[in-house]
């Protein structure tokens, strides 16, 4: 079996323990029923079967699980599409009796969670409680409005994944040398699973500079994985999880064969479960040159119980960028460069500007600049207070993309 997978999540993965799902493996070959024509965009087979099935159709059957994973290709807005509409059905159907866990935050998130359900937070502070862009990294939009419609209907958000500490410990100390203040946070890891293995070794070992980094990244995974499930099943046996389905948002390595997250849940608590796959048709021309062909080992698993075939489409270049370079001290956030031609030279910003506010808002950190800016288009304007000289002055920015680069903020 042929697969091209992301190298530039191989260190992404060691460190951060992310396992992103773009990859140009077409379930198709090694399966029961092997796809006779092309696929095409919304089109949904049952795997097992090889049948295809309206969206209806499918959540009668998808319905019937208490857990549902999909694994996302996390910088596709069409994988996030399919996650808010499975949302949405189960929603509709079972109102109430939803969770989501998703991989996105760690443990120590889950209070700041739960307040942004309950509606005590605003969008910035909660990305800046949760250090959403220095945790995740992923645009904020790809989640928006997932997270928008759980804090619309009180549906509980479950951080699945571990805390950083325990990860960097496992990652480079291993299992047995936890210190003891974290042991009580390490869950109970099961043999690995020899499928797991082989697939993650065809698709990072060879990679690696050394089999100690693969030791490294395998024990991120199992830790990760065995945190989730631990998570999962803690949330669904408890009084707020009781009689519930939860739905996950995860990598899409974590849940394709079943043998991450799927197997690691039932071996703590048998439930019936469904795997969802959104999988892009084709790979954007802009990604071919960071992807390489990796030979998979056989594996005699469906990868999903359905795929959903989706066309790709990211938020790069769909960023507008102020143009300064800014640092945070003190309470205070100083320009120390402005880009010649951007929306900021224009605007009359000065290397040496204090910022004061942005849009009316105190900014007291660079992300309070940061994410304001980030949910800029072309065409909006800011209004920044800024001091200079002693002399308090406002100025108005207006948003366009620079010429010759794609606009992201900064």
């Amino acid at each position: 079996m042929r697969q091209v997978c992301l190298v530039a999540a191989i260190g992404a993965f060691l460190f951060a323990g992310c396992a992103s799902s773009r990859t140009a493996h077409r379930p198709g070959g090694d399966l029961p029923y092997p796809f006779k024509e092309r696929p095409k965009a919304e089109e949904i087979v049952h795997l097992p079967t090889g049948l295809a099935l309206s969206f209806q159709g499918a959540m009668d059957m998808i319905s019937g699980a208490r857990l549902v994973c999909i694994g996302e290709t996390h910088d596709n807005l069409h994988a996030h599409r399919v996650e808010l509409l499975i949302l949405r059905e189960l929603y509709r159907r079972y109102p109430g009796k939803g969770a989501v866990g998703m991989e996105m935050f760690r443990e120590p998130d889950q209070e700041t969670l739960d307040r942004w359900t309950k509606g005590e937070l605003t969008e910035i502070e909660f990305l800046k409680a949760t250090k959403w862009y220095e945790n995740w990294g992923s645009d904020f939009g790809y989640y928006r409005d997932i997270l928008d419609f759980a804090r619309e209907n009180r549906i509980d958000v479950l951080a699945l994944n571990p805390s950083k500490e325990l990860q960097r410990e496992v990652r480079d100390s291993g299992l047995d040398n936890v210190p003891e203040g974290l042991k009580v946070k390490l869950p109970v890891i099961g043999d690995p699973d020899p499928y797991q293995r082989a697939a993650m070794k065809a698709v990072y070992g060879g990679h690696l500079p050394s089999e100690g980094m693969f030791d490294a990244f395998i024990r991120v995974q199992l830790l990760w994985e065995e945190t989730m499930a631990v998570r999962i099943v803690d949330y669904l046996r408890s009084p707020r999880g009781e009689g519930k389905k939860m739905v996950t948002f995860t990598g899409g390595w974590h849940v394709r064969y079943g043998f991450g997250i799927p197997k690691k849940v039932v071996r703590r608590m048998p439930v019936p479960y469904a795997i969802v796959l959104p999988e892009e048709i084709s790979i954007p021309e802009e990604k071919k040159d960071q992807m390489m062909d990796i030979d998979l080992p056989k594996i005699p698993l469906l990868p999903a119980d359905f795929v959903w075939w989706v066309p790709y489409e990211g938020l790069e270049g769909k960023r507008m960028v102020m143009g300064v370079r800014i640092a945070g001290k003190d309470n205070e956030v100083l320009v120390e460069g402005v880009t010649p031609g951007s929306p900021a030279e224009k605007a009359g910003i000065l290397p040496g500007d204090r910022i004061l506010t942005f849009d009316g808002q105190p900014v007291s950190e660079v992300a309070d600049v940061f994410l304001r800016v980030r949910e800029k288009k072309e065409g909006d304007e800011a209004v920044m207070a800024v001091r200079r000289d002693g002399v308090e002055r406002s100025l108005r920015v207006n948003f366009f993309p620079l010429p010759g680069r794609k606009p992201h903020p900064d």
